[in-house]
This record gives C-alpha cells, structure tokens and sequence, in this order.
C-alpha cells in the first residue's frame, strides 16, 4: 500500500470513530428529551399560553418523540446489513413521525412566544424539517441512496433541535442568567441553524472522502 493511500484512510477511521463517539452522544440524550416529553401526555403543561394549544402541541411532540427514538438506528450499519427491510419500516416511520411533527410544529410555531422572530424561527425549522424528510423518502424511492442519506443527515440535525433547544434555554436562562425572553428568541434559531451547518459539513465531508462515508 502506498503512502499517499495510507493517509485518506487513517483519516477516514479518525472520522469513523468521531462518528461514532457522537453517536453514543446522540442516542442517550435523544432518549432523555423523550422521556421529558412524556409528561405532556399525563398532565396539561403549566403554560396557559400552550395548554390552549393542547392538541397541536401534543401532535408536534408525538412526532418529535417518534422521530428521536427512530432516528439514531438509521444510520446504524449494522443494522442496515442485518436487517434491511427492517431499517426500511422503520425509516418509514421515522419520516412519518417527522411529517407529524413538522405540521403541527409549523401551526405551533405561528403561536409561540416572542412574536415574529419566534414565529419565522420555528416556522422555517418545520419548513424545512418537512422538505429535507420528503426529499430522502423521494431518493430512497429512486433509489438513489447516497442522496437519501445526504438528505437524512440534514433530516435528523433537524430533528435534534428538540435535544439542543433543552441544552441552550437552561443553560441561558439557568446559567449565564439571561431574561427567558430574549434567550427563547435566540434559542428559536440556534436550536437548529447550527445543526444545519453541522449536517452540510458531513455532507461535504461524505462528498469529499467516500471512504469516510
């Protein structure tokens, strides 16, 4: 093996176990916010303004919930390997739930808190949240799979808005002791723009290393 060969791919296995590492991230994080969630299901929250919503905001959370647990395993391998028409069922599901929660989120968002930039923040996440979803489900019934995965690295980085919005808002409002309103504005954008950001660098990166991928 040559030496200039040797380099792209200790490269491409620093990637894989950085992956990787995100990954175990990723999962018990994404299990927490959905176990959060529950309790919007067996009590009415203490917010007047969004228990007016009630069913809206029950609907986006299912389809958040839904979308987080299914999420992770599909970009399992191994499970893609092993049990293939599972992966595809449940990839099913998964942009289902996120169809779910990208319509209901969208009439949420024209309800939130913090006026228009709340309401553009949010809106645009459930635009594109739906758009990215109905693109992989468009590649995969085309078979065009390395466009699919493309389109559901930005899908989910969307979808874990729902993690990284309860990590900024606390840590605004809990730690550097910012006033709720201006940090949920902030938070409307940086729950998701930086995870956009984040998915077209790995997109770039898969172009660039097809190793890597």
């Amino acid at each position: 093996m040559s030496q200039s060969a040797v380099v792209p791919q200790a490269a491409a296995s620093r990637r894989s176990r950085l992956l990787t590492a995100l990954w175990w991230v990723m999962l018990p994080l994404s299990l927490t916010v959905v176990a959060y969630a529950m309790h919007y299901f067996v009590s009415r929250p203490g917010d007047e303004h969004f228990a007016r919503f009630l069913v809206p905001l029950r609907l986006h959370i299912a389809g958040g919930m839904g979308a987080l647990l299914a999420g992770p395993w599909q970009f399992s391998t191994r499970l893609r390997s092993k049990a293939l028409n599972f992966h595809r069922w449940m990839g099913r599901f998964y942009l289902l739930e996120v169809a779910l929660g990208a319509i209901a989120g969208f009439f949420m968002s024209m309800v939130s808190r913090g006026g228009m930039a709340t309401h553009l923040g949010f809106g645009i996440l459930a635009v594109v949240w739906f758009y990215s979803g109905l693109q992989a489900y468009r590649m995969a019934r085309r078979g065009n799979i390395e466009a699919h995965q493309r389109w559901m690295i930005r899908n989910f980085a969307l979808t874990l808005a729902a993690v990284t919005l309860r990590i900024y808002l606390p840590l605004m409002v809990g730690v550097l002791h910012r006033p709720f309103a201006p940090s949920f504005i902030a938070v409307s954008w940086l729950c998701w723009v930086p995870n956009a950001l984040v998915a077209e660098w790995m997109v770039r990166e898969r172009r660039a290393s097809p190793a890597a991928a």
